[in-house]
This record gives structure tokens, sequence and C-alpha cells, in this order.
């Protein structure tokens, strides 16, 4: 998955958009993501239209999509440094979906009630407090999904699930991910603060190996609201 943080090409593929970074390359995941998400959604905006956004959404469209099945009262819009084809464009599905500049998110404070950053911390860690801090800004509420390590052994495996789902896409592989501990002390630094943090997202249970492997407790869900 590309991101709008870490633009690894300049524009994404005619043949599709596919990111096996969102939910482990499977419907499965997808699935369950999105219905988790949701249920965070319903939770902070129990009634009414519920604005959306998704920050460095990559090469993946259906997560917003998913959750909009499971929530159809969200409007969404979804941003990221890479365009879509040329011949996707005009076309009305697509009207909710936007490139940027990578370095600011250009809408005003509090303009949305949720901004989601699915998978996208990891990928820029350098600019991860910023754009922390720019979802904060924009929106009342933020959803984090991203992975926690807890160890060289956790590093390790995380990064050889990187490498393996998406060498054939170019994209590069973390150094390191957040651990907890990390996690809570940047989201105190960007005065935001942890109204739930669920752990443990079974993304893997199509295949006994890989959820051996991959430990759904690396996987997380957090919720961040304004201090």
């Amino acid at each position: 998955m590309s991101s709008m943080i870490v633009p690894e090409r300049e524009h994404v593929s005619e043949k599709g958009r596919t990111n096996v970074d969102h939910a482990a390359a499977n419907g499965h995941g997808v699935d369950v993501l999105a219905q988790r998400i949701a249920m965070h959604v319903e939770s902070l905006v129990p009634r009414g239209r519920t604005r959306c956004l998704d920050i460095g959404y990559g090469d993946d469209t259906s997560l917003a999509e998913a959750v909009h099945e499971n929530v159809s009262r969200t409007d969404w819009r979804c941003i990221d440094v890479n365009r879509h084809p040329a011949r996707l464009r005009s076309e009305a599905r697509w009207s909710k979906y936007g490139s940027v500049d990578g370095r600011t998110i250009p809408y005003g404070d509090g303009e949305f009630d949720v901004g989601l950053l699915c998978d996208v911390l990891h990928r820029a860690p350098d600019n991860a407090a910023r754009l922390l801090a720019e979802a904060g800004r924009v929106a009342r509420h933020v959803i984090v999904k991203d992975r926690f390590e807890d160890g060289a052994c956790s590093r390790t495996m995380l990064r050889v699930r990187k490498f393996v789902g998406n060498w054939s896409y170019g994209v590069g592989v973390p150094e390191r991910y957040l651990t907890r501990a990390e996690f809570v002390r940047l989201a105190a630094e960007q005065r935001l603060v942890i109204t739930a943090l669920d752990c443990g997202l079974d993304l893997h249970r199509h295949s006994s190996l890989a959820r051996t492997l991959f430990r759904p407790d690396w996987h997380f869900i957090a919720v961040l609201g304004r201090a």
C-alpha cells in the first residue's frame, strides 16, 4: 500500500487498486476490519449523517466502501498523494477520492466527524506526529488502525509479512513499528486522548498458518479525541 505520506511511485497502476496492507489481502479481512471500524463510527456518532475522511488510503478503495455498507449514513472523502488513472476520474463512484500534496490536509478545523488512518503511521515514522495532529485538527474523532511491535521477534515477523505481501508492488518495508507505549506517548504529544483501544484484530482467520505466525494482538484500532 502506498500512503499520502510516503509516495513510493508517482501514479497508481492502471491494472487495479488492490491493497494487501489493508486487511491482509483477503475479502474476509476487509470485512472484519470494516465491521470493527463501523462499530466505532456508530459509537462516536450515534445518529445523523457522519462526515468521514480516509487519510492515506493508498491503493485500497475497498475499505471506505465496506464501512459505508455497514453504516450507510456515512459520507466519505478519501485523500492520498497518488492519483486515480485518468480513465476513472469521470466516473461518479470516484468523485470522493482526491489527491493531495502529502504535507497538509486541505480541510478546515473540525470539518469531519471522523478521520481514519489505516496502516499509515508505521509507513512514515518521521511524519507520524504531524499527520496525527492534522487528523485531530480536521476531525472531531480519529480512528487509527495499525500494528504494535513488542520486541525484536514481533518486529521481524511484521516486516516479513510486509515484504511477502507487498514485494510485487514496489513498497518498502518499515524499519520498525510503534510499541504500545510509544503510540500512547505520540497521541498525548498531539493533545489527543485515547478513548478506546481495540486489540486482537483477527484478519487471518482464513489461514491457520498465517494466524499462528502473525498474531492478532499485533493489530489494533485506537479511537482518539481531542484533549
